[in-house]
């Protein structure tokens, strides 16, 4: 089965435009401006440096959950191991390509006539590329481009998820994007510009904008509706929040229904206690009534059901005890536990007989806990100092606990920091690499990263591969929302970038 991903913007590459830069540096800034996928292009080069190349962008994407594509050669990505092949028509058949890759990669096809889109609905490819929607000097050797009212056709008539291919630019994706299509092909509006990370920011921020501006559209409006309708009702996962409220917006359950929304989930939440807080800290705290939070936990579960947990503030051994039982009776699986304990401005957020039973009673109960290193050195009763500390730190925590753990490391003061998953599940060892953001917009950064988690983990993505989507949201959030001015202190991230 092939694990979700993102279509909206998906990168070209094409070293003759780079002007003689390196493509693997073009393809790292291009996905810190928000490229989605990556489809390595090569035409003229040996297989043995187009495996070479697509060696280093694997190395470099993987890490932030971003697909690696291959154009054409498939013994190409069976050699990387890349997440899949974009073929043509002219290339390796659909039926053979699926056969020597498997179920889990990803296959894209390229439609040129509307007689191929047809035709693309009786093969069980993952997307089809739209080639091309306008003339460019980069797709030469192809029919009559489609143009927007082509677009409204093949919307019309195709089963599959659509990329827009061919002449995708600052000024063309806005109109692309509002007639349907879920993302947009770029090539040398990304690789050839000055700012590769620029260029991909103000185009992703093209398509967020435009994303809902084809309503004009009546008919395909009804057509999208209705499809909207039927992924809610058979498609769209489940992920229940079970935290406090922050008034200021920026954790807490707030927090988690934008990073499970972004995360393309569906946010439930039951909340645990209401906090006055803004940017400069949490002023107040008052919990709800033990029965008004499993009236909404109740509520939730025996209607809408749940495809994943996530549990933050819970502050009384009474809460925690509730909510346990709640799990158990519900026989929720996938919990991803943040043990919230201090908010980001040092407010104890805690009382302390609630830590015991958080270890007795809802820990076995979890999958995985994502405790920052204040919050690690609790639970296992000795100091964490330096980043040498953390894998043995998390697997020690995960061998006491019976749990996954993903230690953050935050509270260091490396200018590269390295949270550390272990898989309690398969004893693997995984290191999410990020450089430092120099910003104060960092509350509700644990929130917003256990609900990411969660939310992949909703989608049925394996324990690692969750992990390391979740630590990619979380970075591009900080680094998308690192010039907010939003109050006078620590700032949110951007959930919505």
């Amino acid at each position: 089965m092939v694990k979700p991903f993102d279509l909206s913007l998906y990168l070209v590459t094409d070293r003759p435009l780079s002007g003689g830069r390196d493509m693997a540096w073009i393809v790292r800034e291009a996905a810190a401006g928000g490229v989605t996928m990556v489809q390595l292009r090569e035409k003229e080069c040996s297989t043995a440096e187009f495996i070479q190349l697509a060696r280093e962008l694997k190395a470099a994407l993987a890490p932030l959950g971003i697909p690696l594509i291959i154009n054409d050669r498939v013994d190409v990505a069976l050699a990387v191991d890349a997440d899949g092949v974009h073929i043509g028509q002219s290339d390796m058949p659909y039926a053979t390509a699926r056969k020597l890759l498997g179920s889990d990669k990803i296959i894209g096809l390229s439609v040129e006539t509307m007689d191929e889109v047809i035709a693309a609905n009786a093969l069980d490819v993952d997307y089809i590329g739209i080639s091309p929607v306008y003339a460019t000097p980069t797709k030469t050797d192809t029919f009559a481009p489609f143009g927007l009212d082509g677009i409204d056709e093949v919307m019309r008539c195709s089963r599959h998820r659509c990329v827009a291919i061919g002449g995708m630019n600052r000024d063309t994706v806005g109109e692309v994007i509002a007639h349907g299509v879920e993302g947009v092909a770029v090539v040398s509006a990304i690789v050839a510009a000055p700012s590769p990370r620029e260029a991909a920011a103000e185009l992703a921020g093209i398509i967020r904008n435009n994303r809902h501006g084809h309503s004009e559209h009546s008919e395909y409006s009804e057509l999208s509706e209705n499809c909207q309708l039927s992924t809610v009702n058979s498609q769209l996962r489940r992920v229940l929040t079970i935290a406090g409220s922050d008034s200021g917006g920026g954790a807490g359950i707030q927090a988690d229904i934008k990073s499970i929304s972004a995360n393309g989930c569906f946010a439930t939440s039951a909340i645990t206690a209401i906090t006055a807080q803004n940017t400069l800290g949490v002023n107040a705290v008052e919990g709800l009534s033990i029965d008004i939070l499993e009236g909404q936990i109740e509520a939730v579960l025996s209607d809408i059901g749940t495809d994943s947990v996530k549990i933050g503030m819970l502050h009384s051994a009474e809460v925690v005890r509730s909510v346990a039982r709640l799990l158990r009776k519900y026989g929720v699986k996938d919990v991803v536990l943040d043990p919230v304990m201090v908010s980001t401005s040092g407010h104890k957020l805690i009382e302390d007989s609630a830590i015991a039973v958080l270890k007795s009673d809802l820990m076995p109960l979890a999958r995985v806990i994502t405790p920052n290193i204040p919050e690690a050195e609790i639970l296992l009763g000795e100091p964490i100092e330096k980043q040498g500390d953390l894998p043995s730190a998390a697997r020690r925590l995960a061998q006491q606990y019976g749990v996954s753990v993903l230690l953050k490391a935050g509270h260091l003061v490396d200018d590269e920091l390295i949270d550390i998953f272990y898989n309690y599940e398969t004893g693997e060892v995984a290191e999410l690499s990020a450089r430092r953001v120099d910003t104060p917009n960092t509350h509700g950064t644990g929130c917003t990263l256990s609900s990411a988690f969660a939310a992949q983990l909703a989608k049925g993505l394996p324990l690692t591969e969750a992990a390391r989507a979740a630590k990619a949201y979380i970075n591009n959030a900080i680094i998308h929302g690192a010039a907010y001015k939003i109050g006078n202190g620590h700032g949110p991230v951007c959930h919505f970038y």
